[in-house]
């Protein structure tokens, strides 16, 4: 999704209110929604927030969510258009801010994860990785990163934090991680063991404050666990026949909601829940996996792109090499991926539902008012963009360009900001709402600015780096050649079919022709790039480049970088990479300087003040010609 159709979204919220409304009308009519009067009593028993407190922070990211799985309406059969995330568009877009131009600095998730927790580029933080020695959960615990973050910060201040879900590729993963230890800066923590042998969804490892439990949901081998199995298929988040239902996401929600209660009523907190969806597990059943009640929900949803010239793109003669040699996707991959996408979806309505938890019980206990609540992912996804599936790293759109929605005090309820903002702007965002100083630089700005006047726009570029090792592909996820569809039997009960498809693979491969296809391998390029104005340009280490007018282009179909009307644009946004390759603190957050003009701007401004110019000398030419007929006139009056 691109920035022009992501500020049309405000026109479809009317539709989405009016769906989350009508399934409202259908709880209350089925006695699933309690009188709001008790709830206005429950709220006034709980108490309500404390006069001059500070304000409180809930952080929800989730994992891999592109924009598209999150503004994307889908056609049902009946012909409605249904969202995976209708709370989340009523209850935080309506309400707040949306940042159309954000961005992820290094489209991974460790990097990506330790950016927004430090507001620092990977380059600084040094957190490089998914994999030991200098990434995932070793690389941040052997960094300075690991006891100077917006926990320690904020907890040394006073705050109550709170942490649930997944915190780092490598965490519990021995010998590096025993999985029992508790960072510092967090007053409780439950937090997910996010290694080779722990699993999504269900049969996972959690560890809760200190203690190693579960393995949750797990019933059986995982490897011949079927759908349906673990958790009936009208599950609710409350025990069914006394027999808790322990699917990840849900549990997830009930930890947030018992931790919200458990924090005194005087007392500001920081909560940061980290769904692992809509991250599919490598291991069987592949895929990202939803809850059971949510299989096949959105069974007819197509590929996000494939109504676009991006997808499965024909000419690819201006992409670096190893996309010039990836194959057109062929049918059997384009279904597999059609299936994972709609898994991700399915997967992702769970954690809607965990949004309108958390906002519910914030409002229960009259906190609400005095809470930012943000809404992001960590990174994109590719769903056969430039011919790519399965992976992320790259600078392109699909990869970075990510869902930023804040909600708070002071916040215009449907606003938008087009000024461009990036993961390491979470952090001192947040420190300056809650006046706390860091006690180590900062390379993020506060985006407070840009939603109290949303006209309002810097020149500060955003940076794009990648130090991505062939070992974080696995760590993250491979392109998987068997995705898990869930059907149903004629009976109801939920199961799961392996649909086979090839692995994407340049079979021609050798240590001097690397695997082409990023999709399979960690790109065999890193890359640096930067953002500014309307521009993206990319550099790789063999001297490929790209440069993309992204509002004209919100594609990227049309590498400008040897069109020689850009080369000015070329040689500044050269430069200042340059500068923010090494950039730190301060120099990271400077504006640049004006962008330059395209040598046919240059021209044609240069004709314009000709023009002028030629006007100014005709119009002077006029006036003297004017001066010397009165002169004339008198000197004939002068004569009579």
């Amino acid at each position: 999704m691109n920035t022009r159709e992501l500020e049309t979204q405000s026109r479809r919220r009317g539709a989405v209110a009016r769906f989350v409304a009508a399934l409202t009308v259908l709880a209350l009519i089925f006695g699933l929604v309690q009188a709001t009067s008790e709830e206005a009593s429950a709220a006034r028993a709980k108490g309500s927030e404390v006069e001059g407190q500070k304000p409180s922070f809930v952080v929800i990211q989730t994992d891999d969510e592109t924009m598209e799985e999150l503004y994307d309406g889908v056609r049902m059969l009946n012909g409605a258009e249904e969202f995976a995330m209708p709370n989340t568009l009523q209850m935080l877009g309506e309400k707040g801010v949306t940042f159309t131009r954000y961005y992820t600095p290094y489209s991974l998730c460790a990097p990506s994860r330790v950016s927004l927790l430090t507001g620092r580029y990977a380059h600084n933080n040094n957190v490089r990785g998914n994999v030991p020695p200098n990434g995932g959960w070793t690389g941040f615990q052997s960094r300075l990163a690991y006891s100077h973050n917006i926990a320690t910060w904020l907890q040394g201040a006073g705050y109550r934090t709170i942490h649930i879900g997944k915190i780092l590729n490598g965490y519990g993963d021995a010998p590096y991680s025993p999985g029992t230890e508790v960072p510092p800066g967090w007053s409780s923590w439950h937090t997910i063991l996010n290694s080779d042998t722990n699993h999504y969804a269900y049969g996972y490892l959690l560890n809760n404050n200190g203690v190693v439990e579960g393995p949750y949901g797990n019933s059986g081998s995982w490897e011949t666990r079927e759908y349906g199995e673990i958790d009936d298929a009208g599950c609710p988040y409350a025990p069914l026949n006394g027999k808790p239902c322990y699917y990840e996401t849900d549990h997830f929600n009930q930890l947030a909601v018992e931790e919200l209660a458990a924090t005194p009523a005087e007392q500001p907190f920081y909560m940061q829940v980290d769904y692992t969806s809509p991250h599919g597990d490598f291991r069987k059943p592949a895929g990202p996996q939803p809850a059971t009640r949510d299989i096949g929900r959105f069974s007819g949803a197509p590929l996000p792109d494939n109504r676009a010239e991006g997808f499965n793109e024909g000419n690819v003669n201006d992409k670096p090499r190893f996309i010039r040699e990836a194959p057109y996707l062929n049918a059997a991959e384009i279904h597999t991926y059609r299936v994972y996408y709609q898994n991700c979806l399915n997967a992702l309505i769970s954690v809607d539902e965990g949004v309108k938890q958390i906002l519910d019980e914030l409002g229960g206990l009259g906190r609400l008012s005095n809470t930012y609540v943000i809404f992001t992912s960590d990174n994109g996804f590719f769903f056969g963009q430039h011919r790519l599936v399965g992976g992320k790293f790259l600078a392109y759109e699909p990869s970075t360009h990510l869902p930023l929605i804040i909600r708070g005090p002071g916040i215009k309820p449907d606003s938008a900001s087009g000024q461009l903002a990036n993961t390491i702007d979470i952090a001192p965002t947040i420190l300056e709402l809650a006046e706390v100083a860091p006690d180590k630089s900062i390379d993020g700005v506060s985006l407070r600015p840009y939603w109290e006047d949303t006209s309002l726009r810097s020149r500060r570029p955003l940076l794009f780096e990648s130090f991505v090792q062939t070992d974080d592909v696995e760590a993250n996820g491979q392109a998987p050649t068997e995705i898990s569809t869930p059907e149903r039997t004629a009976s109801g009960k939920a199961r799961g079919k392996l649909l086979s498809g090839p692995a994407r693979k340049n079979t021609a491969a050798t240590s001097s022709n690397p695997p082409a296809h990023a999709s399979v391998v960690a790109p065999p390029k890193n890359y640096y790039g930067i953002r500014l104005g309307p521009y993206k340009y990319i550099e790789w280490p063999d001297g490929e480049k790209e440069l993309y007018d992204i509002n004209k282009d919100p594609y990227e179909l049309n590498n400008i970088v040897r069109n020689k009307n850009f080369t000015p644009i070329r040689n500044f946004l050269h430069n200042e990479l340059v500068r923010l390759e090494e950039c730190n603190g301060r120099t990271c957050q400077e504006p640049s300087e004006k962008l330059p003009l395209t040598k046919q701007e240059a021209l044609k401004v240069k004709r314009e003040k000709e023009k002028e110019q030629r006007e100014r000398e005709h119009e002077r030419e006029k006036r003297e010609r004017e001066r010397e007929q009165r002169e004339r006139e008198r000197e004939r009056g002068k004569k009579h």
